[in-house]
Parts: structure tokens; sequence; C-alpha cells
């Protein structure tokens, strides 16, 4: 048998591209005489569709390319992801039966057909539509809300008192004269070990080899964050555990591309693996975040298992954003110019070099706007990235804006003088005016530059700095900036284009919004804080305490003894201060966060749609706060614990 896995990149909302697209990749499977062509998840319309997966005639017209699909599979098989919606079959055949909320159910399907029919069954059900396999397991988490909009495999064996068992069933292919039953799940079915069932895991791949399956085929749009694909690794080895001997050649085909859902662009990298019947990798996909046709036989099952090789964190999260800036020509349909200011600050100058990588410097504008605060040498820094990046520069003095704002508030409020602040903030706001005015004379757009600290902390003007159509590296912390920033000089432009003493911070970041303006981040360990407070298995300030308290800050925050010291951490007065600032901040600073714009997701949990906010009244007086307060603030100094030992709460 030989099968063709069809790595494709999807764009959301664009049903006719990527059918013509999967069209094209069954022509070439069968000129290599593939007996199956696999195609991603929900590939039609794409996965991040929101809640117009709640408009029906939306959903079937998607149904309306199952038939172009039916037509395609002539001398071959075809198995694809798109919406399944059931009113039909509920009404005419087993009455009505709506979704949790009323609604007609619609199911997150794989679809097989082959010569032109749909697929039969191993032990058919009268139950589920021909042809068609709901996915089991609905992820209701992070950025995924699939219990929102659909039905599941174990709630239609609820509804009609059946067990699951009897729904998974493989699906029979022919082949030659062999009819080969061949298991198909969807994405999440493959991430089962916390899904629960009895004491165990609801495992649908084990039911499937259970029911006869001789392999087994998953359909995925799995975003990518880093390590994702070592991390599925281990859950395929968990699946080969659980099956024991009994587990079958497992194939895994994911999309490419990014798409977003409002508040974060997410990207997909592919990374389609064949897994043989140890679980161990013996197929890699090449091509990331790129199309890729990958033709299985099956003797390619007896290969010698290969190392998966993860790109360092610099690269991976590079090709990442960049993948997610062009997400924004998928939207629009053509490459949009962008307007940026550059103040000579490393963060801009990073964001303009992303945009030239993405979308070439003819399309990148960059804009200096400086005010008497403005020193001379980020004025330099800022003339020379654009020289470098060969995009064009533009010098837009704002002191005389500034000064017309200024007076203008103070004459509305009677006021003498203004408030520091304010003074500030007026210069930020005046400069996303002209930022604005400048991407809509050029029919473009612009970006917001803020890092992950600077969102997190709140340390941007809102409708100043924190505007911007798109956040590039707002999953990015500071530390990772100067990394990249760093590998774009090394490996991409192979020239210094940033400059060293930016990398290096001998130029002192700062807003520049006042006379030898610092801003107040601790390198390093203010990173490490946001890691550990945006962490999948999120930490609180009363965590970080703890830590401290037992000498394993280090171990848990992964920084090292230097690091504390560097930034007088070690001295439990400046760490209970800077602790009880940071968490102020972070709380205090949603009503921001919340107006912001879409960042591209990097991590397992990012501002935006991933982490979800409420603006509630600050607050973390609890008496084990105190307690461990009051313990800290005795102390003499930090004391490290052995480097080995490794607490966690």
């Amino acid at each position: 048998m030989k099968i063709a896995l069809a790595q494709i990149d999807v764009i959301p909302n664009k049903a006719e591209k990527n059918l013509e697209r999967m069209l094209s990749m069954v022509d070439e499977a069968k000129v290599q005489s593939a007996d199956l062509i696999a195609f991603p998840e929900m590939c039609i319309g794409g996965y991040m569709l929101s809640d117009k997966w709640q408009d029906d005639a939306y959903c079937n017209n998607l149904m309306e390319y199952n038939e172009v699909l039916r037509e395609a599979s002539r001398g071959i098989s075809i198995a694809y992801g798109n919406i399944y919606l059931d009113k039909f079959i509920n009404k005419r055949v087993l009455g009505f039966h709506p979704n949790k909320d009323g609604r007609p159910r619609k199911y997150n399907s794989v679809y097989v057909f082959q010569d032109r029919e749909c697929v039969s069954r191993l032990r058919e059900t009268h139950i589920l539509p021909q042809g068609v396999q709901p996915k089991t397991l609905l992820p209701n988490y992070r950025i995924f809300d699939e219990e929102r909009y659909f039905f599941s495999s174990q709630d239609i064996a609820k509804d009609f008192n059946v067990s699951l068992e009897s729904l998974l069933q493989p699906f029979l292919l022919r082949v030659g004269q062999e009819q080969v039953p061949i298991g198909f799940e969807l994405c999440e079915d493959l991430w089962c070990e916390d899904y629960r069932r009895n004491g165990n895991a609801l495992n649908p791949t084990k039911i499937l080899i259970q029911n006869g399956a001789r392999l087994i085929i998953n359909i995925s749009a799995s975003p990518w964050t880093f390590g994702k694909n070592k991390t599925r690794d281990k859950r395929i080895e968990f699946l080969k555990k659980e099956s024991g001997d009994d587990f079958v050649p497992f194939l895994y085909v994911n999309c490419v591309g990014a798409q977003n859902n409002g508040k974060n662009i997410v990207v997909f990298d592919g990374a389609s693996t064949v897994y043989n019947s140890d679980g161990l990798p013996v197929i890699l996909g090449d091509a990331t975040y790129q199309e890729e046709l990958i033709v299985v036989c099956e003797s390619d099952f007896s290969k010698k298992p290969l190392e998966r090789i993860e790109k360092g964190k610099a690269e991976a999260k590079f090709q990442a954003v960049i993948r997610g800036l062009r997400h924004i020509n998928d939207i629009l349909g053509h490459v949009p110019r962008y307007v940026i200011g550059l103040s000579g600050g490393i963060d801009s100058a990073v964001v303009a070099s992303f945009l030239t990588i993405a979308v070439g410097k003819e399309n990148v504008i960059a804009v200096n706007m400086p005010t008497k605060y403005n020193k001379q040498v980020t004025k330099d820094v800022a003339k020379r990235v654009a020289e470098k990046l060969g995009i064009e520069y533009v010098i837009i003095p704002i002191t005389e804006l500034v000064e017309l704002n200024r007076r203008l508030v103070m004459t509305k409020t009677n006021a003498e003088k203004l408030d520091s602040v304010l003074e500030q903030n007026i210069q930020a706001k005046v400069r996303m005016q002209i930022l604005s005015n400048l991407a809509q004379k050029h029919r473009g757009i612009y970006t917001n530059n803020g890092n992950k600290w600077e969102i997190a902390t709140g340390y941007c003007t809102l409708d100043g700095d924190a505007r911007g159509a798109l956040a590039p590296i707002g999953d990015l912390t500071k530390s990772e900036v100067i990394l990249i920033a760093q590998y774009l000089n090394e490996h991409i432009f192979e020239v210094e284009v940033i400059p060293q003493a930016s990398i290096r911070l001998e130029i002192q970041p700062g807003a520049e919004l006042e006379y030898q303006q610092i801003n107040p981040l601790k390198l390093g360990y203010h990173c490490a804080l946001i890691e550990a407070f945006m962490d999948y298995m999120p930490k609180s300030a009363e965590d970080i305490m703890k830590w401290y308290v037992d000498g394993t800050l280090e171990d848990n925050l992964g920084i090292t003894t230097q690091i504390i010291r560097d930034n007088r951490i070690d001295h439990p007065g400046v760490f209970i201060r800077d602790l009880e600032w940071f968490n102020s901040q972070v709380q205090k600073s949603v009503f921001k966060r919340i107006q912001g714009q879409p960042i591209i997701l990097l991590t397992k949990t990012g501002y935006g749609y991933d982490r979800r906010e409420s603006i509630l009244p600050e607050d973390i007086t609890t008496p084990k706060y105190h307690k461990l307060r009051t313990q800290i603030l005795s102390m003499e100094s930090y004391k490290p614990a052995n480097s080995l030992r490794m607490v966690y709460y």
C-alpha cells in the first residue's frame, strides 16, 4: 500500500483556493500511484473560524465541496477534514437531535471517499454518516473552543446509549484485491493522555487498533509552539505503551501556514511524520511552513528510526514570526506596505528586520519621530538600521505637535503645568497618530513594536505605542528579542545590521519621553517572571516567594545566580519591592491588553485570546502571602540551594 500525506497551506475562508491546491495534490498522488491521499483537519474552510461555525449556511457551503472531492476520488482514496452539519440526517432518520446549545449539530470530521463512493466501515453503524468520522476529543483550553461549536463522538455515544467503541471503527479501503482496515482520527485524538474515562486515558487510537485497524492516520490542524514536535513524539510513545505489541504504524499529517482568532495569529509548521509500530519516527517532513507531499510505502515502516533535531529557539521563533507576518498577505490577498516607528531601540530594529524579510524592503517605511528627549546615539542607530536594511527612512520631528497638544490641554483644563506622565503620553500619542495617518496614506498598516514584558507590565501608552495593526514581537521577552537580534546578524543578514551596542545594551533601553529615561526592566529576571506567570501551569507571586525562601529561584526560573546578583534580587527588600511592583503592574494593565492588537503566538500561553483576562480589583493579600513576605524580609540575603535541587509547588 502506498499513502500520500498532503501537508498543505490552509488559508481560512478561502475554500476555492484550498480546494484547488488539494485537487492538484490528488493529481500528483495519482501520478505517484498512491492508493490513498490524506489531507489535514478542516482543510476546506480552515480551522480557526470562530463563530462563523455557527452560520449554518456557511457550513452548508463548505459541505458543497465534498461532492468535488468525491468525484476526484476516481482511482484513489481521499481522506480530509471538513465540517459536517447533521441537521438533515437527524430530522429525516433519527428525529431531531440538537447540539448542546440547541442549534443543529456540527461535527469536526474526517471524510473518506474511494472511487467516488463513501468508504464503508469494518463494522458499520447506522448512527454515524457513511464515510464520515467525527472527532472524539474536543480541546477546550488555550485558543481552542471546539465544544462551543462541535459535537463529539463521545457525545453521540451518550445520546444514543451506545459504546464509544462501537462508533470508532476503521474504514475498509480496497488495495488491489485486499480490503485494508485503516483507523482515522483527528488532531486532539492523539493528545489523549489527560482525557480520562474510568480512571484511564480515553484513547481513540487504542480503540481503533482493538477494532482491527492495521494503521492509524491522524489528520491535524495543530499549532506550533517551541518544542511542540518533540512533545508530540512523546505522546506517540504513550500511545505505543498503551497498546503494547498491538500498536500499528501511525501517520500524522498537519497543515502549514497561519490562521487567527482575532486576537492571536497562530502558525502551523506542518511537521508531518510517519511512526513505525514501535512508536518511533521513520519519516520526518522536511518542509517547515511549506507545502509537501510525503509518499509512504509499507516498506518505510521498517526503516531505521530517526532522531528529531529541533531548531534552536532563535531560529524557530524567527521562522514562526515571519510566517505569522505573511498571514496578513493571506487576509488581504496581496502584500501590504508597512509603516514602522524606528526609534533606535532594539525592539523596533528587530521588527523592521522581520518586516523586511517577510514582505521585502520596498514595502517597509521606517519613521523616526524625535523630540528634544531623543539622544543622538539612538537617532544614529535608527538611520543606520534603515540604511542596512535598504528600507525607506523618514524623519518627522514632533516637538511642535507635542507643544501644540500640551498648550491645548493646559488651556482647556486651566492647568499651570501638566503631570509628568501626561507630558510623556502626549508624545507617544502624537507618534501613533502620525504612523496611523502615514499607513492610511500608503494604503498599508502600522505595527506595534512592544515586547512581552511591555505588554505584561503595561509599559506603553494606550492610544500611543500600545496601538498598531499587529504585534510581531508581542510574545517574545526582551531576552528573546536580544537573542533573535544576534541570530539575524549572524545567520540571516551575515553582517551587523542591528548594532552590537544595542544587543549588548550598551545603549540602555528607554522610552526617551523625558531626559535620561531608563525603563525598569530587570533583564533576564523579569523575562523569567513573565514566563513563570504565563506558563501553561501558571505560577503566582506566592510561588516565586516560596522559591526565594527555599533558595531555588535559579532552578525554577531557569536563570543564573549572576542574573539574581546583577539585578540585586539577592537583597530581600529589593526582591519584595520589585515583585510587588511587577505583580501589581501585570494585574492593573489588563485594560490595556484587552484592547490590544493581534499577537503572533509563539509560546504555550500568549496574551490575547490564549490568556483570557477579566478586569478585576487588584488583590494579592492572602495570609500565605503575608507570611512569606515577613519571612523573606527577615532574611539577611538570598541563599541559593544546591543547583541540582528541583522543588515544585
